[in-house]
């Protein structure tokens, strides 16, 4: 069985840059890879105390209210460790990222998709999608994954209706291709195969009640700053290297749709994503 925290970074009042992303975590690793970071935490605490408890990324890297006691170099040190920390022993990543301009245009192309004006909803339908996609060729129950969100609640209900009741215009993210008398197809979907390998909805979860979750918020926040750093021409050449080098930490494990059937889905997501993000 596998768990996978996700969270998410950017709002249209933050720029043109929302990232949705999760880790996953296999259970059998969760205790250590959760104690792991505790630690890390812990002892970043003891050694600057009253600098915060929670770890909320953006205002960690940026030194704001207590975590300006923090050394930037310490600060730009540790979020590294928690990026390599996030990878290590077989941690994976699934998510998307929508530039909010492209996402608008492609709402307004008449792909027919289900989740109205939530840019939210989207992120989280397409991530479990992708989630369904990498797991459902797992055998033995070893695919089957809990879902575990940072705490949304005026859109949860509809993330795990989404799930529990999916609508077919999803199943182009996970269709699976199959020999038929010589031809490879696209297999339909039925009612109780979609998102079969999740666990029949999604949790959610306070972050300071989750040390996962504060994880996938440091990643959230990595991919989605250096995606804004990718559309400055003026940038400062030192942060956009940090945030590249943060990303090519990261970047090997995330997971991608690739194959896929043209379906309005399919091709809603891919013009919907920021220009720098690989679906």
């Amino acid at each position: 069985m596998k768990f996978i925290y996700i969270d998410e970074s950017g709002s249209p009042g933050d720029g043109d840059v929302f990232v949705m992303c999760g880790l996953m975590v296999d259970a059998y690793k969760l205790r250590k890879k959760t104690s792991d970071f505790d630690w890390k935490l812990d002892e970043l605490l003891k050694k600057h105390p009253g600098s915060g408890t929670e770890l909320k990324t953006s205002r960690f890297i940026n030194g704001k209210g207590g975590w300006s006691k923090i050394p930037p170099q310490e600060r730009k040190d540790f979020l590294t460790d928690i990026c390599r920390l996030a990878v290590a022993n077989g941690g994976k990543l699934f998510g998307i990222a929508f530039s909010f301009q492209a996402l608008n245009a492609a709402k307004a192309a008449g792909y027919g998709h289900p989740f109205g004006d939530s840019y939210w909803l989207a992120g989280g339908m397409f991530t479990a999608g992708l989630v369904q996609k990498k797991m459902q060729g797992i055998k033995n129950s070893k695919g089957l994954t809990v879902v575990i969100m940072d705490d949304n609640k005026a859109e949860m209900p509809q993330l795990s209706d989404g799930l529990y009741k999916a609508d077919p215009w999803y199943d182009c993210l996970y269709q699976e291709r199959k020999k038929k008398r010589g031809k490879s197809i696209w297999v339909p979907r039925s009612d109780k195969d979609r998102f079969d390998h999740i666990i029949n909805t999604a949790f959610a979860i306070k972050s300071d009640h989750s040390s996962l979750v504060q994880i996938a918020d440091a990643i959230c926040y990595v991919y989605r700053r250096h995606l804004e750093l990718y559309a400055e021409a003026e940038a400062y050449a030192g942060e956009k290297d940090y945030y590249q080098g943060l990303v090519d930490i990261l970047e090997p494990q995330r997971e991608k749709l690739g194959h896929a059937p043209g379906d309005p889905g399919v091709t809603f997501f891919k013009e919907a994503v920021h220009q720098g993000w690989a679906i």
